[in-house]
Order: structure tokens, then sequence, then C-alpha cells
């Protein structure tokens, strides 16, 4: 069989030899399908997986937010005598004399809370005496001075059985606590007293409050109240801060009523600690309005932030002593 014989036997055994352009095109199609599937499974995925971050981010700052919180809360009053009030920050300009706890209420937004307690659990913090009457607010003489920073700026609170006060430490030489003067505004004194000796202290004396001031991303803050130092965050993205206290208003050792606004500190036995996270950024695809919290009403609309909500009874260990 010649050459040309044999090309023509077999175009005629493979008449459709190729791909015709329907195949093509049929393909194309079948593999943007299969494309678009792969796609859209793959953002679900992330999309799933970023707002599951976004919720264990939540959990985590709520967390962080209620270990501070509630170690701060649950000393409150340790190491102060009843019956006595303490001055308030210089700083923190309308708040009263504070006994161990201050309650703000807030209907329209976040709580605040002051604390103080006597702060000598550290073994390298301890507790001292003053070992000579305090002859004016400027200094103390005490046993032992281990723990103190010779550079001063830290609280100190002195205190015997029936009178307390908080000063400022300027700095420290040998065993001289030196002080920048009374920390706040108080209607008894301190000076003269001798033996029996009084206790002195490294004391804590924080706020707690939600700075707003970047709306984005408010952020639970805690101000430790010392002159020239500023509030630090502790969790980002708490957006509100909801306090009730629980009273026993007839000392018979049981919570007879719970109140945002405590007439009297001393009858608070527990403290209910409501904190709010959101996520870090709104989702469009998410619809949520911010939920009322405490006495704060919900949000008016849906902004696309998921939230968190904690909520927790702290006992005070000192109670009766607010």
């Amino acid at each position: 069989m010649t050459h040309n014989a044999e090309s023509r036997a077999l175009r005629r055994r493979h008449p459709g030899a190729g791909y015709s352009l329907i195949e093509v095109m049929a393909a194309l199609v079948i593999l943007s399908l299969a494309m678009t599937a792969v796609f859209a499974t793959f953002t679900t995925q992330q999309q799933s997986f970023t707002a599951q971050s976004r919720v264990a981010e939540m959990q985590m700052n709520l967390r962080i937010a209620v270990d501070y919180m509630s170690r701060d809360i649950r000393m409150a009053g340790y190491g102060i005598p009843d019956n006595v009030n303490v001055p308030a920050a210089a700083n923190q300009a309308g708040l009263t004399t504070i006994r161990a706890l201050f309650a703000v209420d807030n209907t329209t937004g976040p709580d605040q809370v002051y604390v103080l307690y006597r702060f000598d659990m550290d073994a390298n913090q301890p507790a001292t005496v003053n070992t000579a009457a305090m002859a004016s607010a400027g200094s103390v003489t005490v046993d032992n001075a281990v723990g103190f920073l010779s550079t001063g700026g830290e609280l100190v609170v002195i205190a015997d059985t029936s009178r307390a006060d908080v000063f400022q430490t300027t700095s420290v030489a040998g065993s001289v606590l030196n002080f920048g003067g009374t920390y706040g505004t108080i209607g008894h004194t301190l000076y003269g007293i001798g033996p029996p000796q009084a206790t002195v202290a490294k004391a804590r004396f924080v706020r707690y409050f939600i700075d707003g001031s970047d709306p984005a991303h408010p952020t639970l803050m805690v101000d430790r109240n010392i002159v020239g130092q500023a509030a630090q965050p502790v969790a980002d993205d708490i957006e509100d801060l909801q306090l009730t206290y629980g009273l026993d208003t007839n000392a018979d050792g049981a919570i007879d009523t719970w109140t945002p606004a405590p007439g009297t500190p001393s009858q608070v036995r527990q403290v209910r600690l409501q904190l709010m996270a959101r996520s870090r950024l709104p989702d469009k695809n998410w619809t949520e309005t911010r939920p009322a919290l405490g006495n704060h009403a919900a949000g008016a609309s849906a902004d696309g932030y998921r939230r968190r909500i904690i909520d927790v009874v702290i006992d005070l260990r000192n109670s009766g002593a607010v």
C-alpha cells in the first residue's frame, strides 16, 4: 500500500481525531464549577477560622480581666482598721474619703470601682512597724525598710487600731521612709503615734475603668492612683464593666439586697462582676446589637461586632471591713 493510501485509510478509521470547540468549552465549564466549589469551601473555612479566633481572643481577654479584678476586689479592706476612712488620691478629683471600696455607678456607660488594701503578702515586701512617733507627715522611722524602693514612688498605709492614713514615698534612707506629705484630705492625724506601734506597709489603691478614648478598641484599665504614674491597660476590647454589690443590711451574715450603688460600703459582702468583651474588628456578615448589661441599657443598632459576657460573684475576704 502506498503512503497516500495508508493516510487515507487512517483518516477513514479516525475521522474525529482531536477536540472540538464544544468539548473544550464543556471542560472549562466543569473546571470553573469545581474551582468555584473549592474557593467557596476555602472562604467558608477561613471565615469560620477567623470567627473562632476572635471568640478565643475575647474569652482570653475576659479571663485576664476577671483574674486581675477578682484578686484586688477580694482583698478590699485588708489591713485597714474598722470604721476608719482614709484619703482619696490627690489626683482623683471628686472622690471622697475611701474606707476600702468605693463604687462609681454609671447607667449610661461602664462602671468604675476603687479598691484599697494593705499589701504585705509578698515575702519581699513585708509589713513593718514604726519605732518612733511620727513628728509630721514628712517621714516615719521603721523597724525594717526591706522591700521599699529607695527611689520612692510607692503608696504606704500606716495604721493603728483606730486610725489609718495613706502616704506616697519620695525616698527611703536607711530605716526612714520619706513622704511628700499626706496623700489626700483627711479629718484625723497619725502624728505622734508611739507605742502601741502602728503597722507600716505598702498599699494597693487601684481604680478599674474602661478607657473609651479609642471607640474602636475600648480597653479595661487599672490606675494605681500614684501621682505621676499613668493608668495601665489590663485587657483589650473590653466594652462594658458593670458592678453590683450584695449587702448584708442587718448583720446576720446573709445577703439582703443587691444594689449598683451601695450607700453603706461596710455592708458589702459580695461583688457581682460583669464584663463584656467584643471582637477586635467588626464582621460584615454578623448582625448583633450590644446587649444590656447590669443597669446599662442595650445599644440602639447592630454594629457587626461579636460579643461575649462573663458574670462572676466575688466574696470579700474582709466582710464588714469596707
